[in-house]
């Protein structure tokens, strides 16, 4: 769902469509990305101002970066595809 774009009249600029996306993230890994993020764009606690972290599209590839696919499970995805069974259900799983 696209409630970034579908709302695009609640955000003034990029800098709080970022907030509240990093605002909405949970989970150890991810709230340290987010709090990491922040402070890189806003130079807050010490962090050294990363230009163009105020934009969306930067953000975006950043989380896409550390918590996307990587090119071994997509690699791993097309593996799995190939695999057919052949009447030989042993086989088949010893495959996958």
């Amino acid at each position: 769902m696209d409630c970034f774009g579908r709302n695009s009249w609640q955000w003034s600029d990029e800098t709080q469509l970022i907030r509240y996306a990093l605002g909405g993230m949970e989970g150890k890994e991810v709230v340290s990305f987010a709090l990491t993020y922040w402070r890189q764009m806003t130079g807050e606690s010490g962090y050294m101002r990363q230009e163009g972290y105020e934009f969306w599209h930067v953000c975006a590839e950043q989380a896409r970066g550390c918590f996307g696919p990587t090119h071994e499970v997509e690699k791993s995805l097309r593996e799995i595809g190939s695999v057919h069974y052949q009447g030989d259900i042993a086989k088949f799983l010893l495959a996958m």
